[in-house]
C-alpha cells in the first residue's frame, strides 16, 4: 500500500506537468498563428505590475527573497489586454525566483519612454552566461543552470509573443554572477501605437 501511494503520488505530479506543456504548447500556437485574440482595454499601469508580482508574493517569500517595487507615483495608462500583460510579469518574475538565492532581491520597475512604458524585473541572482543570452526566447530552451528545475521552457517564449502582439519588444540583460534584468515595453493608451492597435486596418503596419 505505501508503494502504491508513492507512485500514485508520482503519477498525479507527472500528470499535473503534462498538462502544463499542453496548455503552454497551445498557448504558444495559437500565439503564434495569430489566433489568439487580444482583448485590449485602457490599463493602469502601476496597479498592474502590482497586482501581477502579489500574486508571487507568497512564493518569493517562501524563496527568501525580497520582492520590491520601483514605480513612479503616476504612470500613463496602457493598452493592454490585463490578463496577458499579468502573464508576462508571472513569467518573470517566476524565472527570477529560481535563479536567485536566498536572501537576494527581485525588482519590478517601470518608466516612460516617449509611447512607451518599459517594464523591468531585475534580480540578484546567478545570472545567465552571454553564449545563452541570445537563445533564452526559444521555445524549449533552458539554459545550464535551469536543466534541472520545474518548468516547460516555455515561458519565456510566451512573453516574446505577449509582448510582440502588443507591438512592444522585450530583451535581458546580465552578467553571471551579477542577476538579469529583463525589460518589456508596452503602449500608452493615449499614443500612436495604441491608435494602430485599436484600427490596425486604418494604419500602416510597423516598421
Amino acid at each position: 500500500p505505501q508503494m502504491e501511494r508513492e507512485f500514485l503520488g508520482r503519477i498525479v505530479q507527472e500528470v499535473d506537468r503534462l498538462t502544463i506543456l499542453v496548455e503552454d504548447l497551445m498557448d504558444l500556437a495559437r500565439l503564434e498563428s495569430g489566433r489568439g485574440v487580444i482583448h485590449r482595454d485602457s490599463v493602469d499601469a502601476g496597479a498592474l505590475l502590482r497586482t501581477a508580482g502579489e500574486r508571487l508574493r507568497e512564493q518569493v517569500s517562501r524563496a527568501g527573497i525580497e520582492l520590491v517595487y520601483d514605480l513612479p507615483e503616476e504612470l500613463p495608462e496602457v493598452l493592454v489586454e490585463r490578463r496577458r500583460i499579468e502573464q508576462v510579469v508571472l513569467n518573470l518574475v517566476h524565472n527570477a525566483i529560481k535563479f536567485t538565492a536566498s536572501g537576494g532581491t527581485i525588482t519590478i520597475s517601470a518608466q516612460v519612454d516617449g509611447d512607451w512604458v518599459a517594464v523591468a524585473v531585475r534580480d540578484t541572482g546567478v545570472g545567465i552566461a552571454a553564449d545563452e543570452v541570445d537563445r533564452l526566447f526559444e521555445r524549449f530552451y533552458k539554459s545550464d543552470k535551469a536543466r534541472r528545475s520545474d518548468g516547460t521552457g516555455l515561458g519565456l517564449a510566451i512573453a516574446k509573443h505577449i509582448v510582440q502582439a502588443h507591438r512592444g519588444d522585450i530583451s535581458v540583460r546580465s552578467q553571471p554572477g551579477k542577476g538579469a534584468t529583463f525589460t518589456f515595453t508596452l503602449p500608452v493608451a493615449t499614443s500612436r501605437e495604441a491608435s494602430v492597435l485599436r484600427d490596425p486596418a486604418g494604419s500602416s503596419a510597423p516598421d
